[in-house]
């Protein structure tokens, strides 16, 4: 190989691994045994996977900031069990759509798995004399005067404004508990389709519109999303490879090599996931396509050296030996940079992105033992009459030749003025990597959540009307004997009320203290009406801002659905106007925590710790690389092909207005590993074309013309394979298939352009210097 001490055809880049294909020659009918039991074993491991529709999972770290998150979900149960009813219409404040309203939500109390109701028609006019206070608006209430001044006062009452109805009186919101003991009886989907159907047949006619939003809901659109993902990638993945493979080859037996190991890979490593506990999530659901393009992208190499000797003359046996034995040591490289893509990301503070990482490194080994083991398997079973294959020349050749010229031209093109292309190729490096430095991390909850449904639409409705949907809570702890009700912990509870209200500018803050405002302007302040209306409330409601042990209580307000990074600032003004508070009451733990608080804090930090993992694989790979070649050279030439993808992608990124998200440096990093197969089975070919003395763009041409063309359909293969992810729901993941598509476009430029150009340069500066110290 260029720069090694070696002519390269006595390397074993694989370091003896692919002799492990050997076995499906030598012993076929244990290996098909074996094919069949992983099978079997793939079937009944992949109906045990389910679904992890967490929304905080992305978040899940080994910090006492996330305990504390927990604890908030494990103390005030309700505020995770809450499905938002968004109703909305010029006409309802009218007396028969109002009357609906109050209709439906009676009839949405009396639905399965409903705990309780929070709106509108819960709130309370002025205490009488006998210590009751009646409905704001009467149960009974006819159209006329009575009407419109039972209208005004709702409109003006502190309960309602802002947090029940919107200033406009078009929208309003139902806030409804569920019991959760039926929720695991009955399941999430059933009920939430219970009370949708409900709302929806009781204001038809009304020209009002119903929407659900809340956790609840978003997690059953992320079910959904997940399991219609895993059908259309799998469908989409598997008849493109299979097509692409049958259009090129033109053979039943040759389709049937190159795509059954890829589709096995997948079973065995979606059933070993089953088996091993893991969950559908928001990255695993990304997996199928990944392993799918992953064993394609060998599978294809594999299959097209089989045909080339099988034209050379060569019978099943002996092609299929020819590729083992050349091409297999290239997929044990090439696995192996995969491998290394997925365990980088252990390196992340992220427990989903870990989990992903780790499904990732299991499925690429199990995706190489589906190509060293089984693709040889298949080719001594089903490749039959060798002769009319050697003597064939199907439209298919002409198809691949189409290709091998294409590639020809393009090397030619390159390796007669190289010093030009590499130029070029550092000037673009350069321009480009200045872009991908200029991205900045971005985080929204929108990006998790299927935006083609419903919840996503009424989450937008309650940003623009209220003040949004997503809950910043704090957490407010005290010790010592101080009973909730003392002045002392009162005193707090209002002074952090205040701050969230007034400091942070926080809408629709609940909290015991909204109990007490409202007692206080009905001219009560004693302290025991306090503690028996909270006796009276219905228990969903208290546990809302009260612990059960009294000791802890919960002061909530709501953000609308903004980037982490315009959250932040909040968070941080929030913490520091609680100092204070905290340095006047030492036995008090003031917590600022909720979903979008742990995710302005953290996903910055997150993103750019994956993303500063990035060079270090590529300069980690190019080792391993070099190594593998027994030459600094090929190490440090593989940088630049490396390297030049994921600057692109970011410069593409960049221009369009984005910014670094999980979901794309999680592709960049996975992404990277697949790119790097195009790029070692170049070198593996070159390394075996090479003749000492000759000019070097021989050897380059000749090992282009060869691999080229499996190159290229492996490019397209990965990119419609990854790319298919674009068609989901979630926008998350088109974002992901969007970054894999552009970085493997960028890779195939700069193996077939830059590279050759590189060797080229290098080979031909150091020929000279060599016959002159000779």
């Amino acid at each position: 190989m260029a720069g090694s001490g070696k002519t390269g055809r006595d390397l074993n880049l694989g370091f003896g691994i692919e002799k492990l294909g050997l076995v499906a020659l030598k012993v076929p009918v244990w290996c098909a045994a074996f094919l069949v039991l992983a099978t079997i074993g793939g079937v009944l491991g992949y109906q045990r996977l389910s679904v992890d529709d967490s929304l905080s999972e992305l978040f899940r770290t080994d910090t006492e900031e996330f305990r504390r998150f927990e604890e908030v979900s494990r103390r005030f149960p309700s505020n995770e069990f809450d499905i938002l009813v968004v109703v909305e219409g010029k006409d309802l404040l009218k007396p028969k759509p109002f009357a609906a309203l109050r209709n439906v939500v009676f009839d949405m109390d009396l639905s399965d798995g409903v705990a309780g109701i929070v709106s509108l028609f819960s709130a309370r006019g002025k205490l009488n004399d006998k210590g009751y206070a009646p409905p704001l608006v009467p149960d009974k209430l006819k159209s006329g005067p009575a009407y419109e001044a039972a209208i005004k006062r709702m409109r003006a009452n502190d309960i309602v404004k802002g947090k029940f109805l919107s200033p406009d009186g078009q929208l309003a919101l139902i806030v409804i508990a569920l019991d959760r003991k039926e929720v695991d009886r009955l399941g999430a989907s059933p009920i939430i389709e219970g009370i949708r159907d409900t709302a929806v047949a009781g204001l038809r006619g009304t020209g009002l519109s119903v929407k659900l939003t809340g956790a609840p809901v978003m997690q059953m659109e992320i079910r959904n999303a997940v399991k219609h993902d895993q059908l259309l990638y799998n469908g989409l993945g598997l008849l493109f490879g299979a097509g692409i493979a049958m259009v090129f080859f033109r053979r039943f037996s040759l389709m049937m090599v190159a795509a059954v190991p890829p589709l096995l890979a997948t079973l065995w490593s979606l059933g070993l996931l089953g088996w091993l506990g893991f969950k559908l999530n928001l990255f695993l659901n990304v997996m199928t396509p990944l392993i799918m393009v992953l064993g394609f992208a060998d599978s294809m190499q594999m299959t097209s050296a089989i045909r080339m000797r099988l034209r050379a003359g060569d019978d099943r046996y002996e092609a299929v030996k020819f590729a083992i034995k050349v091409v297999g040591p290239a997929c044990v490289l090439a696995h192996g940079a995969v491998l290394l893509s997925f365990l980088a990301l252990q390196l992340s503070d992220s427990g989903l992105i870990r989990t992903f990482g780790s499904a990732g490194a299991v499925s690429a080994v199990i995706s190489f033992v589906c190509v060293i083991i089984v693709l040889p398997l298949l080719g001594i079973s089903l490749i039959r009459n060798e002769a009319a294959l050697a003597a064939d020349r199907a439209p298919a050749d002409g198809a691949m030749d189409a290709l091998s010229n294409g590639v020809g031209w393009t090397v030619d093109a390159v390796v007669r003025r190289p010093g030009s292309y590499v130029a070029l190729g550092f000037v673009l490096f350069g321009l480009f990597g200045w872009a991908y430095l200029q991205l900045e991390p971005r985080y929204r909850l929108a990006d998790q959540v299927p935006d083609r449904e419903s919840a996503l639409a009424a989450t937008g409705q309650l940003d623009e009307k209220l003040t949004g949907a997503n809950p910043v809570h704090i957490m407010v702890e005290w010790t010592g004997g101080d009973d909730l009700y003392s002045p002392k912990v009162l005193k707090v509870i209002k002074d952090t009320h205040n701050i969230l209200e007034k400091t942070a500018g926080l809408g629709n803050v609940w909290s015991l203290q909204s109990l007490r405002r409202w007692l206080a302007e009905q001219g009560d302040t004693d302290i025991n009406r306090v503690k028996k209306f909270v006796k009276l409330l219905p228990k969903h409601l208290v546990n809302r801002f009260i612990a059960g042990d009294q000791k802890s209580v919960l002061v909530t307000g709501r953000l609308p659905d903004i980037d982490s990074s315009e959250i932040l600032p909040v968070v941080d003004k929030i913490d520091a106007a609680l100092v204070p508070l905290r340095k006047a009451h030492p036995n008090f733990t003031l917590s600022v925590t909720g979903l979008p608080a742990i995710a302005a804090r953290n996903s910055a930090a997150m993103i750019k710790q994956l993303n500063s993992k990035l060079p270090l694989e590529v300069i980690f790979v190019s080792t391993l690389i070099g190594l593998a070649f027994r030459s600094v050279f090929v190490g440090f030439i593989s940088l630049l092909p490396g390297l030049f993808p994921i600057v692109t992608t970011g410069a593409l990124l960049w221009v369009n207005g984005d910014g670094l998200e999980f979901s794309s440096v999680v592709a960049l990093i996975v992404v990277f590993g697949l790119g790097v197969d195009s790029l070692i089975h170049f070198l593996n070919r070159l390394r075996l074309e090479e003749r000492e003395g000759e000019d070097p763009a021989h050897a380059i041409r000749r090992a282009r013309v060869l691999v080229g063309p499996a190159l290229i359909l492996t490019t397209i293969v990965l990119t419609f394979g990854l790319g298919v992810t674009m068609l989901s729901d979630l926008p998350s993941l088109r974002l992901f298939g969007k970054v894999a598509a552009m970085t493997l476009m960028a890779a195939l430029v700069a193996d077939l352009v830059f590279l050759p150009a590189t060797i080229v340069l290098w080979r031909r500066w150091r020929q000279p210097v060599a016959e002159q110290s000779g």
